[in-house]
Formats: C-alpha cells, sequence, structure tokens
C-alpha cells in the first residue's frame, strides 16, 4: 500500500466534491419535472372526481329538455 500525501487527498476531495455538485445541479431539474407532474397528477384527479356529478347534471339537465321539447309538440 503506497502511502498519500495530504495534497493528493485533499485533491481527490475537491474532485468528488466537484462531482457531487455537478449531480445535485443536474437532479435539481429531474426533481423539478416531478414536482410539476405531480401537482398536474392531483388536479387531474380533482377534475375527474368533479366530472361525475357534472355529467349527471347535464344528463338529467337534457333529459328534461328533450322532455320539455316533447310536451310542446303536442
Amino acid at each position: 500500500m503506497t502511502e498519500r500525501t495530504h495534497k493528493e487527498i485533499y485533491d481527490r476531495l475537491l474532485a468528488v466534491e466537484t462531482k457531487v455538485d455537478n449531480l445535485v445541479e443536474d437532479s435539481k431539474e429531474v426533481v423539478a419535472a416531478f414536482n410539476a407532474a405531480q401537482g398536474a397528477f392531483t388536479v387531474l384527479g380533482w377534475l375527474a372526481s368533479a366530472a361525475k356529478p357534472m355529467l349527471w347534471i347535464a344528463g338529467i339537465v337534457t333529459a328534461f329538455s328533450f322532455m320539455i321539447s316533447e310536451y310542446r309538440m303536442k
């Protein structure tokens, strides 16, 4: 086993620190995209839960409008 000097160890530490900093910068965009997608899925979940009652209301309004139009034709 060869002994390393403090300067060699310090230089390697700086190289590793630089790589970690680059990794953090690169992963920030991925994390931001993931958070945006998670928010979009939350909004889509709200829309899906609101769509069913709105479809029922639209169906009832349509049925009444057909009944009224049939009544007026007679």
